[in-house]
């Protein structure tokens, strides 16, 4: 299932980012003074997600797991981590993470990151706080230059071999692009990982995917010299080809909210939140900028 989701505005408006978070009862406990009373803040993140998150020799790891750490310290407790597989879309995954809970029985976390951010998604939110952007991810295209020198448009794929990840955005694009002319060059992959992982042992010649993440899994493979490093590529039509990332909480905890916001204002301002990103390899893009 495909992560992606949103777009918001730049980093002109982290400062401001908080319109989502709204007062909650005063008599409600706030989850921040929850997770203060019981030293560690729970953080909601994807399941067998490289680069941002996966497990590594019995240990959760990753940049939203660096980052969930970072931003918990930041607040004064510890981060604990709950992974989960992704639902139909992201209303699924918030309700069942983060607000209600699964229908049998199921708890819900204190935080989740790599949340989508699009404007008038967070906009009709009733039940949690969208805020805190904090980066840019945009489809990219990365090709080997020994298979072909150089990339102009979208059509300079028919006839080479293209990897994707089956059922994400750049799966669904390329497909119906120009009435199906690429499907004989599209070889689809249940992961991302699968496909990277081919892509850098010489079995395609190219791949199309969210830049971060292609960028993470090249840099864990071992990406040769002769794959070109992802670029972004524009999308037409209604398919959505930028998109920006936040954090959501519950909007009964807006002093939770606030603390985030605060945290990662200075995570970003800091460099350190850069510094996390560039250990796994990914330029870190400033969210509004492309």
């Amino acid at each position: 299932m495909s992560r992606i989701t949103g777009l918001i505005a730049a980093l002109a408006i982290l400062a401001s980012s908080l319109i989502g978070v709204v007062h909650a009862d005063d008599d409600a406990p706030d989850r921040l003074d929850i997770a203060r009373q019981k030293g560690s803040l729970e953080f909601i993140v994807y399941r067998d997600y490289p680069p941002y998150s996966y497990e590594k020799n019995g240990a959760f790891a990753g940049v939203d797991v660096d980052m969930g750490k970072a931003l918990a310290a930041a607040v004064g407790v510890n981060a604990t981590f709950r992974t989960f597989i992704p639902g139909d879309d992201l209303d699924d995954d918030l309700r069942n993470n983060l607000w209600r809970g699964t229908i049998v029985g199921g708890s819900v976390g204190d935080v989740m990151l790599h949340v989508g951010a699009d404007p008038q998604y967070v906009a009709r939110q009733s039940q949690v706080s969208i805020f805190g952007v904090y980066y840019r991810e945009a489809v990219a295209l990365s090709f080997d230059t020994k298979k072909f020198k150089s990339y102009s448009t979208i059509g300079d794929l028919k006839g080479k071999r293209v990897g994707v990840e089956i059922g994400s955005i750049s799966d669904q694009y390329l497909t119906n692009f120009e009435s199906g002319v690429l499907n004989t060059s599209v070889t689809r992959y249940t992961t991302l990982d699968a496909c990277v992982q081919a892509y850098t042992e010489g079995k395609l010649d190219a791949v199309v995917a969210p830049k971060g993440e292609l960028q993470g899994l090249m840099f864990a493979h071992g990406a040769k010299a002769n794959l070109a490093t992802p670029q972004p590529i524009q999308f037409q039509g209604i398919f959505r080809s930028a998109w920006e990332l936040g954090i959501a909480v519950k909007k009964d905890s807006p002093k939770l909210g606030a603390a985030l916001a605060d945290a990662m204002s200075k995570l970003i301002e800091s460099g350190e939140l850069k510094a996390i990103y560039a250990r796994y390899g990914i330029d870190y893009v400033t969210p509004g900028l492309r």
